[in-house]
């Protein structure tokens, strides 16, 4: 499918946030660290839910295969750390709005909490 936003040819080699067109996209990850933006808004996909009291990592529900993955240690052994890089990876997505930041979270467990946590104050 091809998108119907094109990125002008003297902005093509400017980072996805400094596009102008990119007002109207939605990025990820990787194309928004290390950058502070005025706002952000974050959805929580079904990877990440709210159970027994707190948040946890479901890694097959994950379109993020590079976090997902498991890793091979230098003796050889594989680990599985998923929980940890699923965690830092919404880290980094709730940390960019300087100004502000929207939520939605797909599990409804997950969003009844952010409410109540954040309707609270």
């Amino acid at each position: 499918m091809e998108s119907s936003i094109e990125a002008e040819r003297s902005i093509e080699k400017l980072a996805w946030p400094e596009q102008s067109q990119t007002i109207d996209e939605i990025g990820s990850t990787y194309t928004i660290q290390g950058f502070d933006l005025n706002y952000c808004g974050v959805i929580i996909g079904p990877s990440v839910t709210y159970r027994d009291g707190r948040v946890q990592f479901d890694p097959e529900k994950s379109k993020n295969k590079n976090a997902t993955r498991q890793r091979s240690l230098a003796n050889g052994e594989k680990v599985v750390v998923s929980d940890e890089l699923l965690a830092n990876e919404l880290n980094v997505l709730l940390t960019r709005g300087v100004n502000g930041l929207y939520i939605y979270a797909v599990d409804d467990a997950l969003r009844n909490k952010l409410f109540e946590i954040f309707s609270a104050k």
